[in-house]
């Protein structure tokens, strides 16, 4: 009958041997963490005639117990969620996640899981206990920031499991998270025009009252309405993104406009994705809006952008949406936020040239994520009259 193997990190007995005169050895078989059975040794000389390989003995097996121990970042069931925590976030860092992702998630590690449950062994992390603590969140924080714990701790305890520290990943056992699903609402082409009227006349006396003297607002707007990019896609477009001379002029979206701790705004190597960079044929109307603002440029500001801001940095998208407020409220479109321009070209692209054209120039990773979030449903029933009609051609007798 076969020897049954060691388990993972253990050994077997110790033998000695003496290899050349004074000079002893002691080896064993150990079972290291990829399975495989190695001999192990350890030499050492005599201290006395009564050793006998005593001394490489000792030296063996604190060889063997320090190979058996759990390397810096092995993962137990013993092990705190706080350490399991940085040990996922040194992984999660090296998927080069876009930076706001990677602040959104840090600040939900830092001030909600880690407080939370971080005290907790992996092994106590279970199904009723972390639907105890997302429930909580969502009283007292909300459904958005509790589906994001969810997220960071799915990731987290799914690393566990894949270290063997867990037999499956309790976060898919709890309760269901609802979502607050907004009804998408875009402009339809009458409002975008009633809308960029009204903002080039707010700007106009903005300008002639002295509040305002470099306000662009309709640019940044335009632009977005060209291409459907996020409000810091098109705050980051530089210069050199731009083609004006092809016969068919193009715009690059290459990066977006995040704020970096103590560090401030910069532009991030790419858009909200690695994969949504793209470039897009301009209509005429951004065609002339870059073309004027190309002619009309003083100077050159330091990051190249198109859009500056009023001393020549880098804007804020925070403070465009602040202004934005301001002018939206005085022409009545209170409803409207940057993001409403790409749902408004989502919804366009969709009418007018399908759901797949719509998600190609938003950059979506699937059709399914432009129907949900960006296109407006037009709640309009198919025209079917002709048949309906058949009900007023039936006679209708008279009682006696």
């Amino acid at each position: 009958m076969p020897r049954p193997p060691l388990q993972i990190g253990t050994w077997g007995k110790i033998s000695r041997d003496e290899v050349t005169p004074g000079v002893w050895r002691a080896m064993a078989r150990f079972r290291d963490f990829d399975g495989v059975t190695r001999k192990v040794e350890a030499r050492a000389s005599a201290t006395s005639k009564k050793d006998k390989g005593g001394k490489a003995e000792r030296l063996l097996i604190a060889a063997l117990t320090d190979r058996a121990m759990p390397a810096g970042e092995d993962i137990t069931s013993d092990t705190r969620i706080t350490k399991l925590a940085l040990i996922w976030w040194t992984e999660f860092e090296d998927a080069d996640r876009a930076l706001n992702t990677r602040r959104r998630y840090r600040d939900i590690l830092d001030n909600y899981v880690c407080p939370g449950v971080g005290g907790l062994r992996i092994r106590e992390a279970t199904v009723s206990t972390l639907d105890r603590f997302l429930k909580t969140i969502r009283t007292k924080h909300g459904n958005a920031t509790a589906k994001l714990c969810k997220t960071v701790l799915s990731g987290m305890l799914g690393l566990a499991a894949r270290h063997g520290a867990l037999d499956g990943n309790p976060l898919r056992d709890v309760a269901t998270i609802p979502t607050n699903h907004k009804e998408v609402r875009a402009l339809t082409v009458a409002e975008v025009g009633a809308l960029r009227a009204g903002l080039r006349q707010w700007e106009a006396n903005k300008k002639q009252a002295g509040r305002y003297p470099t306000v662009d607002m309709l640019d940044v707007v335009d632009i977005m309405l060209a291409t459907g990019a996020r409000i810091g896609e098109a705050l980051a477009v530089r210069w050199k993104d731009i083609d004006l001379k092809s016969a068919k002029p193009t715009v690059t979206v290459n990066g977006t406009i995040v704020y970096i701790p103590k560090q401030g705004l910069t532009i991030q190597d790419h858009p909200k994705s690695a994969h949504s960079r793209q470039r897009y044929f301009l209509p005429a109307f951004a065609i002339e809006m870059l073309l004027r603002r190309q002619i009309g440029q003083l100077e050159a500001n330091p990051w190249d952008v198109v859009f500056p801001s009023a001393v020549g940095s880098l804007r804020d998208p925070n403070n465009f949406r602040k202004q934005w407020r301001s002018a939206r409220d005085e022409l009545g479109f209170q409803w409207v936020t940057p993001h409403t321009f790409r749902k408004t070209v989502g919804t366009l692209l969709e009418a007018s040239s399908g759901m797949a054209v719509a998600s190609a120039q938003l950059g979506h990773s699937s059709e399914n994520v432009t129907r949900k979030h960006y296109v407006q449903k037009t709640h309009q029933a198919p025209d079917n009259t002709v048949f309906l009609e058949v009900f007023g051609e039936l006679t209708v007798e008279k009682a006696d």
